[in-house]
């Protein structure tokens, strides 16, 4: 293969055979959740991804048995972020609101990131029902998580917020779309949106 074919496969991104399995496996969860999210789930076949990356379907399905695993994978992205900003701040010694406000500032940068593309998708429901059902145990585990350190900062005096329940629905439910609008290379960089979602957030919930 000559140089030239070698850098449009997988636009560029992987420059010799030599790269990690896990950065070609990365690149197309990425741009998969992209698809997902801009298409549709039902509306999007991996071979329609494989173009985008200019790579054939076989490489494609040499990473990924079918279309629920690279769903499968995307949601799995969206906790993984999620889990990694509440870890950050349920360790901190700041009062409700400085918690609350800095997981979202976290949580939006990293959907927001490079792999943050296919982080957030609107299509959990398209899984495979066993899948489905093990993702919203998940969910409703996460959510009473958040919920109770919302409720620490009600408690603390800290946050505004007649129900705990409710304000974690905002805080989530906000985000969601940004996968569908967000491009790296728009107006606006990952960290100034999650500097203005955590201001959403503050100014929202703080005491006044």
């Amino acid at each position: 293969m000559s140089k030239g074919i070698t850098s449009k496969r997988w636009n560029g991104e992987v420059s010799s055979q030599e790269e990690q399995q896990d950065t070609k496996r990365r690149l197309l969860v990425r741009e998969a959740g992209r698809a997902f999210n801009e298409y549709g789930f039902h509306n999007t076949t991996l071979e329609e991804v494989a173009v985008r990356l200019g790579i054939s379907k076989t490489i494609f399905y040499h990473y990924f048995g079918n279309k629920n695993d690279v769903l499968k994978t995307c949601v799995e992205v969206g906790f993984e972020i999620a889990d990694r900003a509440f870890a950050e701040v349920s360790s901190s010694e700041e009062c409700g609101l400085e918690r609350v406000t800095e997981f979202v500032r976290l949580y939006v940068k990293g959907i927001t990131s490079e792999i943050g593309a296919c982080a957030v998708v609107l299509e959990m429901k398209s899984l495979r029902a066993d899948d489905f059902r093990a993702f919203q145990a998940r969910q409703k585990a996460f959510d009473r998580k958040l919920r109770d350190l919302v409720q620490t900062g009600i408690e603390d005096g800290s946050i505004d917020a007649p129900d705990a329940g409710v304000a974690v629905g905002w805080i989530m439910g906000g985000p969601t779309m940004l996968a569908r609008w967000f491009r790296a290379s728009g107006r606006l960089s990952a960290e100034d949106i999650a500097d203005q979602y955590a201001k959403f957030a503050r100014r929202s919930l703080e005491r006044r």
